[in-house]
């Protein structure tokens, strides 16, 4: 449901939940692998990641992201809603400093800035093109 051009509220939620539940997936990605031993056997590498909780984790929030987007594409074309969600790429840096302690230098911050850039004009298009509202 689109209302007079604007992003229904089920879309919206859609949207940000893909940028929040791939910003989390990336960051529990990163502590799973620090966590793991630095043993360079794929045995003891295989049974370090299943037997960690966090890794179970990883698992689930791959399984949510799937079905939102799922939800996602049925009410936007993907050439939209790609690019909406690439704000992961600045949530993600934003967080790993924040969260994990990492280092951003200010080419990082530029390209932020540039995603930043690129999803506020993605954002101003229509989410349907002519053909998807023609034939839904």
């Amino acid at each position: 449901m689109v209302l007079k051009g604007r992003l229904s509220w089920k879309l919206t939620a859609g949207l940000l939940a893909a940028v929040a539940l791939d910003t989390l997936l990336q960051l529990t990605w990163k502590t799973t692998v620090l966590a793991t031993p630095a043993d360079p056997s794929p045995w003891a590498t295989l049974g370090a990641v299943f037997t960690n909780p966090l890794f179970i984790g990883v698992i689930a929030i791959m399984t949510l992201q799937f079905f939102n987007w799922l939800m996602v594409l049925a009410q936007a074309d993907l050439s939209y809603a790609q690019p909406i969600v690439a704000l992961s790429y600045a949530t993600v840096p934003i967080l790993s400093v924040l969260v994990l302690g990492e280092a951003v230098d200010s080419i990082q911050i530029a390209g932020v800035a540039l995603v930043i850039v690129g999803v506020w004009f993605i954002s101003q298009t229509e989410h349907l093109g002519r053909k998807t509202q023609e034939h839904p």
